[in-house]
């Protein structure tokens, strides 16, 4: 289903959400593996025309938009969909200027984050566990998406005449042209912004979803380096006197855990540059949509029950998603700063290193890359929205009490 960056043993291959499939479908996924250059071709094509035809809907929406500004119910929730189809306009149109970047992402997770099973069954567990968060929103968008694209078609047989001049769309919107001309017009226009709004919600989900899955094991592999800096002195705490090959033993573990140390570094600074842009965005529309809709539930009067409904899903759906992206850099947060204090009580004040007089040199150089890395560790690994606020349950706090 996607390309195979680690085909040395099968077992150890990474496993992407299933989310993912929906960016291949998109055309986002970064592939490499086509036959022949016409189907590269024919994909890179397929990726734009999905990306015109959430463009050409969002215009759409924006002339319906404009068109009621005088109704604040009617603005209020064509603004939620409006909205919606402009950030993952902005997402779809970032992963394709970016393929490279997006490609290189994945290879590096999976030659250095990745954990496969086989080799560590209860941090692969957790990690499955944790992406258990990303399978309810996807289910619940999922849902979202289907009475959208449903509930129009619903209404036209049970409640319009088939003749009717105005039949119902998924979203609100005013066309360029008579969609109501034809039933041929009418249909294709009616799959043409299903599809948009299919590919809108399906993006969403699945950047979140790899996103999270990024998260998720860069937070596991700090807790596999927790483990292994525990290990390093286990057999120096109380010794007097170790000889050249247990002190070489000693020297080769610190050294390949500051080598982990800043390969996980290394990735998360990756995962930062090319997400930060998406982040902030979403932080921006996000914040603008909790504040209009919160506000109409507040202040508004003689709100129908149906109205009411979708402005309480609106509002949970933006909350949630911003939630549980705040949630995992929150994590990632957590996991990096606790390894300075993981180094700092692996006992190295009461090793042989601290107490030997006779390799006075190498116990000093050895205490002094233990300092350095204390030194290091203590400036949290995080994800920023390009700069402007850290992701983090504070931000999350922040961004709900405004």
């Amino acid at each position: 289903m996607f390309d195979r960056l680690t085909k040395i043993n099968t077992s150890n291959a990474v496993r992407f959400p299933a989310q993912c499939i929906w960016l291949k479908l998109n055309g986002s996924w970064p592939n490499t593996t086509w036959r022949t250059k016409t189907l590269s071709v024919a994909y890179s094509i397929w990726a734009w025309y999905v990306i015109g035809s959430v463009g050409i809907t969002i215009c759409y929406q924006t002339g319906f938009l404009i068109k009621h500004l005088s109704d604040i119910i009617l603005t209020t929730e064509n603004c939620c969909t409006t909205f919606m189809g402009v950030l993952n306009f902005i997402r779809l149109f970032h992963l394709q200027l970016n393929q490279k970047q997006f490609r290189n992402l994945i290879k590096q997770f999976s030659q250095e984050i990745w954990i496969p099973r086989i080799t560590h069954p209860t941090i692969a567990a957790e990690c499955q566990k944790r992406m258990k968060t990303f399978s309810i929103m996807t289910g619940l968008l999922s849902c979202l998406i289907i009475m959208y694209c449903t509930m129009p078609l619903l209404e036209l047989f049970l409640n319009t005449e088939l003749n009717s001049d105005e039949k119902p769309f998924p979203y609100k919107m005013v066309f360029p042209y008579d969609p109501y001309s034809s039933w041929m017009t009418y249909f294709f226009t009616y799959l043409f912004t299903s599809y948009a709004g299919i590919c809108v919600v399906t993006t969403l989900f699945a950047e979140d979803s790899i996103f999270g899955f990024f998260i998720t094991y860069t937070c596991c592999q700090f807790q596999l380096l927790h483990e292994n800096i525990n290990n390093l002195l286990v057999t120096a705490k109380t010794r007097e006197l170790i000889d050249d090959k247990e002190r070489y033993m000693h020297q080769t573990r610190l050294k390949q855990i500051i080598k982990k140390h800043n390969s996980i570094i290394s990735f998360a600074k990756r995962l930062e540059d090319f997400f930060s842009p998406i982040l902030l965005i979403n932080l921006l529309i996000s914040s603008i949509l909790i504040c209009m809709v919160g506000f109409q539930i507040i202040t508004g009067k003689n709100i129908f029950i149906g109205d009411y409904f979708k402005l309480i899903v609106y509002i949970s759906s933006a909350i949630s998603q911003l939630y549980i992206l705040c949630e995992n850099g929150d994590t990632l947060i957590r996991h990096s700063t606790l390894t300075a204090h993981q180094i700092y009580e692996c006992h190295w004040e009461n090793s042989y290193y601290a107490k030997s007089h006779i390799d006075a040199i190498i116990s000093k150089q050895f205490r002094k890359q233990i300092n350095f890395m204390i030194l290091c560790s203590q400036k949290p690994v995080k994800i920023t929205a390009f700069k402007f606020s850290t992701l983090s349950l504070q931000s999350f706090t922040t961004v709900c009490i405004i």
